[in-house]
């Protein structure tokens, strides 16, 4: 094979040249030698004989120039070849260019002989991928012209689009080709096709064994598709634990997304459809089927002063999610409270995957003559006003309204914004005591989940407010559980 960028796979015939010094025992010899080389060779001019100045060198020198002259017309005249002949022309009455004021004839034949040799890879490709599509399901017509990328040592893939979002790629020398069909094909070539981190198709697309999905697979990763989930990739230490446990026919199902930076805390993770899996460099791997976010209760430190015998107290939690709709408000019951009292509950307010919830927003109230599912509706309206006034705040963190740039946003401005914007919603005869807000990124929920409980009076917990003191002294806990 040729020393050279297109990896054509064809070498040029030796042919008889001119040689100027072929009279000459010493000179000629040398000539042919540089000649072969640059023609013939490995195109280098590391196999000079004479090693050393003088006429012998400069003869060779010249030779391996008109050789790489000749080689470059050659060159020139397989691309003319590959041209014409993938646009599915057999002649072409193109006549050569000037390629050189010495050796015109030499540089004309090279230039047609190589435009031959294109001819000849391109009637391969193109029957190559006509075989192909013929032997595919649903390759009808080709909607696109074929191209051609350089694979160094293995020779050129060239591709061909078909209608309905399919291609086939075709190796030349090798002759393997490749069908692969939508939607994977749009997946793949959104992601940059050759070019991207998967590189170039190792197989055809297949039919998993579930009859449900479609695999292919690639230098650096496996794409899956379905009806339902559209086409994904998975790659890596990911990649690895998914198949590891079962792939698309394991409990976790098919990829719902490709590969993507938790970059709140510097991760990787790819969605399933019953579960994630996360990449972080200090913690490894970690499959995550369910997060439940739950709270688990209050202590009464201090009553409010009022002159009931005793405060009747119910705290409002809110899971903030990615948007408004999954921005969603629990309460827990109304309960009647006295100072050192401890009241456990094991209200859910939170369940789906980490990527659900970037924050909880904590308020606590003493019900004095308000409705409770109307303060509820009222804090959540607030939660929600506040999100849309912290929108700079998200934008500065880099990722987005993503649950990780809430988190982040959160954890640098704290509960004053969220705050203010409850006290402004509100507009009821009930009291509030206060609010706390708790960042979660999903490598927290994932440390928490793992992490042991701790216990305050009769209450577990993973997560506990500060003490909230406007009416009265109080603290709510919460926990976080693999669900």
């Amino acid at each position: 094979m040729p020393d050279d960028e297109d990896a054509t796979g064809t070498r040029l015939i030796e042919r008889p040249f001119e040689n100027p010094h072929a009279g000459d025992p010493v000179l000629g010899p040398a000539y042919a030698g540089g000649y072969k080389e640059g023609a013939f060779g490995d195109h280098t001019l590391d196999n000079n004989p004479a090693g050393e100045p003088g006429p012998a060198t400069e003869a060779f020198n010249e030779g391996f120039d008109d050789g790489i002259a000749r080689f470059e017309a050659y060159k020139k005249g397989f691309k003319r070849g590959i041209t014409v002949g993938l646009r599915g022309m057999t002649t072409d009455d193109f006549v050569p260019p000037p390629l050189g004021t010495e050796h015109v004839e030499d540089l004309k034949a090279a230039w047609l002989e190589g435009r031959t040799d294109g001819l000849g890879v391109a009637r391969i490709v193109r029957d190559g991928i006509e075989a192909k599509a013929l032997e595919s399901p649903d390759f009808d017509e080709p909607s696109g012209p074929i191209h051609s990328t350089g694979l160094g040592s293995l020779g050129r893939l060239y591709s061909q689009e078909y209608q309905g979002g399919r291609a086939i790629y075709f190796i030349h020398p090798s002759g393997q080709s490749f069908a692969i069909d939508a939607p994977i094909f749009a997946e793949y070539k959104k992601l940059g096709e050759l070019g991207s981190f998967l590189g170039r198709p190792l197989a055809g697309t297949k039919r998993v064994s579930d009859g449900r999905g479609k695999v292919t697979e690639f230098e650096n990763g496996t794409m899956y598709s379905t009806e339902d989930t559209g086409a994904h990739e998975v790659h890596g230490k990911i990649g690895a634990k998914w198949k590891e446990l079962g792939g698309p026919t394991g409990d976790l199902g098919y990829p719902t997304s490709n590969e993507q930076f938790e970059r709140a805390d510097r991760g990787k993770v790819n969605t399933f459809e019953h579960g994630d899996i996360y990449l972080w460099d200090d913690i490894g791997v970690q499959v995550v089927r369910s997060i439940q976010v739950r709270y688990r209760g209050q202590n009464c430190f201090a009553e409010s002063d009022e002159l009931s015998a005793q405060d009747e107290t119910y705290i409002v939690a809110t899971a903030v999610g990615p948007n408004r709709d999954a921005t969603v408000s629990v309460r827990s019951p109304v309960i009647d409270v006295d100072a050192g009292g401890s009241f456990p509950d094991a209200m859910v307010v939170y369940q789906g995957p980490p990527a659900g919830i970037g924050a909880l927003t904590v308020t606590m109230a003493e019900h004095d003559s308000g409705n409770p599912d109307e303060y509820r509706g009222q804090i959540e309206a607030g939660v929600r006003l506040a999100m849309n006034g912290l929108a700079a705040a998200v934008a500065a963190t880099g990722v987005g309204l993503t649950v990780s740039g809430i988190a982040l946003a959160l954890a640098n401005v704290g509960a004053g914004p969220i705050a203010n914007a409850i006290n402004d919603a509100i507009d009821s005869g009930d009291d509030t005591i206060g609010t706390a807000v708790f960042p979660l990124a999903p490598k927290a929920l994932i440390g928490l989940a793992q992490a042991p409980r701790q216990r305050e009076r009769d209450v577990e917990f993973h997560l506990a407010t500060p003490l909230l003191t406007g009416e009265g002294a109080y603290k709510a806990y919460f926990d976080v559980t693999f669900g």
